[in-house]
């Protein structure tokens, strides 16, 4: 009998983040449609030849691929988004990610066999509404990740027919479905259109003032960064505890928004090991878990899903749990559970690049293509991943396109190519660990 094995669900926001997904083991990606997405901003795949072209090349790799048309729309948007249906029925997507009910009749009406999964952006909470889904032919449901994981328990054993798809890894928005706000509020932008500008992510100062001596502010400072993030302080990571989620979901999805490549092959292939670790019973390799480590990031927190489940002030109250001051509302002291992964440096910027297919023969020797991320220099030492495996290399050589030698390149250096102590291959990347190298 075949083991339960979620997949792996990585987004694709560009070309080269769809294949290095799909090569390094996610078994579901997801992309972003122009005009109909709501992370359109952020969107490399902005013209329909080159979404078509994706969707065929990681077809080709054996992922499945699923077109996100998550918008809220206006009356205004509905013409816009029926024209847009026509043109994706003919791109072949394994399904279709929507939000709104009257999104769902236009793309029934023009893509009925097409799969629909419902996005997290419709914020469902429980099983009835799940049931509701199921009901009128929803395939899936991305569930909101404010659930908590007994609460996902309960929705699969009560609807077991429906596959259920969860974050397991990113961002923590401040409405934490994805409906923000915030930046419609401070920018004028709707993040419903794919405008958002992570301001749930700005370095905010926080200013403090004693009622007693009015206009004397007092600066509150807490990190080295020189601002509190109060409104989206940490990042998702569950990786150490993927046992208790594998059993109720169907899909365990990853989430980077705006990241690199080095973001998607590092947490896709780590999730994937660790997962598979799980399933067949072998041993889990620390130096690819702790990959999601290598990465910069905030502090990792595991999000809403082992937090205690808050109750109620109507239901029994747990003694501990709750505190009533005089002329306070009951509040819930909820001590959430963290991994055991430390922070890395947030800005720090320890990926070099991607080894492209493109290679330059030069007096017998072949030199492979790379879009420099960072600073390369000949005898550099760094760290590699494929598909396959990893270890270390030295670059030996730097060339231009011309075949000239060259000291150095850097992200400012176009058609640069390298060679190395050992063979390499296209989609290999390179990183380091090692803070000097930058």
């Amino acid at each position: 009998m075949q083991k339960h094995r979620p997949a792996i669900v990585a987004p694709g926001g560009s070309h080269q983040k769809a294949i290095t997904a799909a090569k390094y083991g996610a078994e579901e990606v997801y992309m972003g449609v122009p005009f109909t997405s709501l992370r359109m901003r952020s969107n490399k795949l902005g013209d329909f030849v080159k979404l078509k072209k994706t969707v065929d090349e990681v077809h080709n790799l054996g992922s499945k691929v699923f077109l996100t048309m998550n918008i809220f729309p206006r009356n205004v948007d509905i013409k816009i988004f029926e024209a847009t249906v026509e043109k994706v029925a003919e791109m072949g997507a394994d399904a279709i990610i929507f939000s709104d009910p009257g999104t769902f009749h236009v793309l029934k009406k023009y893509m009925p066999d097409t799969p629909l999964h419902l996005s997290t952006q419709t914020t469902t909470l429980n099983y009835s509404a799940v049931q509701f889904w199921y009901d009128i032919w929803v395939k899936r449901v991305v569930l909101a990740r404010e659930l908590h994981i007994d609460e996902i328990k309960e929705i699969k054993e009560k609807v077991p027919g429906m596959e259920l798809e969860v974050f397991v890894h990113g961002a923590m928005c401040m409405t934490y479905s994805g409906r923000c706000l915030l930046w419609d509020y401070m920018g004028g932008r709707p993040g419903n259109k794919g405008e958002c500008n992570h301001a749930c992510r700005f370095n905010y100062k926080i200013w403090l003032e004693e009622v007693r001596r009015p206009g004397q502010l007092l600066e509150m400072q807490s990190n080295e960064e020189g601002g509190n993030f109060i409104l989206s302080s940490k990042d998702l990571c569950t990786i150490k505890r993927l046992e208790e989620i594998i059993p109720y979901v169907d899909a365990m999805k990853i989430e980077w928004r705006s990241k690199s490549e080095f973001y998607v092959w590092g947490m896709v292939k780590a999730y994937k090991h660790v997962r598979d670790a799980i399933i067949h019973g072998t041993e889990i390799d620390p130096s690819i878990q702790d990959l999601v480590n290598v990465i910069p990031h905030r502090e990792y927190r595991d999000g809403f899903l082992f937090n205690k489940l808050q109750d109620y002030p109507d239901r029994e109250i747990e003694e501990g749990n709750w505190t009533l001051e005089e002329g306070q509302t009951p509040h819930f002291q909820q001590d959430g559970t963290t991994t055991e992964t430390t922070p890395g440096p947030l800005f720090a910027r320890n990926y070099f690049g991607i080894l492209e297919e493109e290679t330059l023969l030069k007096e017998g020797m072949e030199y492979r293509k790379i879009t420099p991320k960072e600073t390369i220099v000949p005898w550099m030492q760094l760290k590699f991943i494929t598909p396959d495996g990893y270890g270390e290399l030295t670059i030996t050589d730097i060339l231009n396109k011309k075949g000239k030698e060259l000291e150095k390149a850097d992200c400012n250096t176009s058609e640069v190519f390298i060679s190395t102590d050992q063979e390499t291959e296209a989609a290999m990347l390179l990183y380091s660990s090692d803070q000097s190298k930058r």
